[in-house]
């Protein structure tokens, strides 16, 4: 991950892989709102991170997905809603790396119209599958990538869980010869937060900039 700061040196398990794909730095900018006087706000613009508006996601997948290709997975695996701002950012970031993605995404029992069959808590759908879950937001642009889409129940979500969820789909990917790599709800995992270590370093060598 290149350079650490000092204040950062004595954690462990600083990552060895680490693959750029954010626009970086991001600026920072006053924030034009009614504010006593005496304050000034300002915000850092990660929504002009790149990466199909992924925003800060893409901070920690500059770690995860690493992983991943240093490992030698062919395709990545992640959980969340239907209109995930993650599950959006990893497909993007998958197919920037040339890897697969297999999006688990939680629906209302009454927006699910694919059926299930018996006895399994989801399915893999086919290349040929016809089922059309909506062509709007996140989910579209993980469409428009590619993404490999398995639709599931908030029911199902709340009998099974994300860790079941997502090894059953990683355990039937590995059946078939693939080598997946799982990423837990949101990125939210100790190698993800080295997305928002990097962050502040980021952050603390504008301060430092502007105040020379």
């Amino acid at each position: 991950m290149g350079k650490v700061s000092s204040m950062f040196r004595n954690l462990s398990s600083i990552p060895s892989h680490f693959v750029p794909m954010a626009s970086l730095p991001t600026g920072i900018e006053p924030w034009r709102i009614p504010v006593p006087d005496g304050i000034n706000l300002w915000i850092k613009r990660d929504d002009k991170s790149g990466m199909g508006l992924s925003g800060n996601k893409v901070r920690k997948l500059e770690f995860l997905m690493a992983e991943a290709l240093a490992r030698g997975c062919d395709c990545v695996v992640t959980i969340g809603g239907v209109q995930s701002n993650h599950c959006r950012a990893t497909a993007v970031a998958a197919k920037k790396l040339g890897l697969e993605s297999y999006l688990i995404l939680r629906q209302t029992d009454a927006e699910l119209q694919q059926k299930i069959d018996p006895g399994k808590c989801l399915r893999i759908p086919s290349k040929s599958f016809t089922f059309q879950p909506g062509l709007t937001g996140n989910l579209m642009i993980s469409r428009m990538v590619g993404a490999n889409l398995v639709m599931v129940s908030k029911s199902e979500y709340a009998r099974f869980g994300q860790k079941v969820l997502l090894n059953n789909l990683i355990e039937q990917l590995e059946q078939e010869g693939k080598k997946p790599y799982g990423i837990a709800v949101g990125g939210s995992v100790p190698l993800g937060a080295w997305g928002y270590i990097k962050f502040v370093q980021e952050l603390q060598e504008q301060v430092i900039c502007d105040l020379l």
